[in-house]
């Protein structure tokens, strides 16, 4: 992109149920000439492909957490990279930063050996990164935010991401309940991505209901709220109502491959 124009492309707003409507967690930033893609769930490829982005074309790459319904697309997104090197733009290929919790190097490596395709060691073209509280990409700003998430009585090494943009906010809360750390994350958000996987009155370890984003999104003066990360048994319940309960700012329900503008 050649202007001061934010985009982001939702690419994928669903779960592990993935179907040809809805595709996993996955969300494309454009701006100020750079991609960023965070987090990479299963679908994410092709719905690069119906943008005609291909994976060399970003530039940098945030994970949240580790769970396939966010990661299972990484090591094919790797390996398009790894071979289009050989086949296909050897001398203009472009490698991307991979950023994500404690281990991505090793998680990728592990993926690697676990395929039988030992492609990862010895070939340090693509830099993985473990998280810090703040990372500069140049003159956009991102700041980290250790988040809750319980799944299957396991304590989740999850984040979500605050990205600064030409003075925009925009948030992403990968899988989380209510916590310090995703309000921060959302603290005056322009636009604020959230996990919305659980309808009002529900309650558990992992993911936050429709009650709380609506009262934390106010709490926060988030300004604009994308619901994501849905599971085929809200398809019936009106989320974006049960959220406007309790806040006044715009709400939209996710859909794959919708633009948002800012």
């Amino acid at each position: 992109m050649k202007n001061k124009t934010t985009k982001l492309t939702v690419l994928g707003s669903g779960t592990f149920f993935v179907n040809k409507n809805r595709s996993s967690s996955a969300y494309l930033l454009e701006t100020d000439n750079k991609r960023i893609l965070i987090d990479c769930g299963p679908g994410t490829l092709m719905r690069l492909s119906q943008l005609k982005v291909k994976p060399w074309d970003i530039d940098y790459v945030f994970i949240t957490h580790f769970h396939p319904d966010h990661t299972s697309d990484l090591f094919p997104f790797f390996m398009n990279i790894r071979l289009g090197e050989y086949f296909l733009e050897k001398n203009s290929m472009k490698f991307p930063q991979i950023i994500g919790p404690k281990g991505i190097a090793k998680f990728i490596l592990k993926t690697s050996k676990n395929c039988e395709l030992l492609s990862v060691r010895g070939w340090n073209k693509i830099i993985f990164t473990d998280v810090k509280n703040k990372i500069k990409l140049g003159a956009i700003e991102v700041e980290t935010f250790k988040v809750k998430h319980v799944a299957f009585g396991l304590n989740v090494n999850a984040y979500a991401y605050r990205f600064v943009i030409n003075k925009k906010i925009i948030a992403f809360s990968g899988d989380s309940v209510e916590c310090p750390g995703l309000k921060k994350a959302c603290q005056n958000a322009d636009i604020f991505v959230c996990d919305t996987s659980t309808p009002k009155n529900q309650n558990n370890d992992a993911h936050i209901n429709t009650s709380q984003i609506g009262k934390m999104s106010s709490m926060c003066k988030v300004k604009q709220v994308v619901l994501s990360h849905l599971y085929p048994y809200t398809d019936n319940i009106d989320l974006v109502g049960e959220v406007r309960e309790f806040f006044s700012g715009k709400v939209i329900k996710g859909e794959d491959l919708k633009i948002i503008l800012l």
